[in-house]
């Protein structure tokens, strides 16, 4: 296995605890949709957060290459919202991306990823203005 796979494992399972212990105790993550959060107190919170608000995750990681320093990982991403979204709950999301995870000592120092996140908000139901306004904070 290779900390993609691994990571990608243990969030299907929803494993809090089996993720926060892939990263090294000062990591950074930067979500795409939750933002960055730094340490392994601020990641368990994500996780958490992350799996009340959505339940039946498939992330598949279907092409990963790494060494000791660096991994990647491309990916295909599911899941259905819960109910703890209420003006998104029951819609099913799938989208594609890909992942670069920054390794230390066979860590996660610093994770990142990259997709087409209009794609998701739109199955997630923002309507068109809603949608522009939230991807124009992206712009440079």
């Amino acid at each position: 296995m290779s900390i993609p796979q691994d990571f990608a494992t243990a969030f299907n399972q929803q494993d809090v605890d089996g993720l926060v212990r892939l990263f090294t105790s000062q990591a950074t993550y930067d979500d795409l949709f939750y933002g960055r959060h730094t340490g392994q107190a601020a990641l368990r919170e994500m996780f958490a957060r992350m799996f009340r608000e959505g339940r039946d995750y498939q992330w598949s990681m279907e092409a990963v290459v790494a060494d000791e320093r660096l991994a990647a990982g491309e990916w295909t991403f599911s899941y259905t919202v819960s109910e703890a979204v209420p003006r998104s709950a029951g819609r099913k999301v799938r989208f594609g991306g890909m992942s670069l995870f920054a390794l230390e000592a066979g860590k996660i120092r610093a994770y990142r990823e990259y997709a087409n996140t209009g794609l998701a908000l739109l199955q997630l139901g923002f309507q068109p203005e809603a949608l522009a306004k939230v991807l124009s904070r992206s712009l440079p």
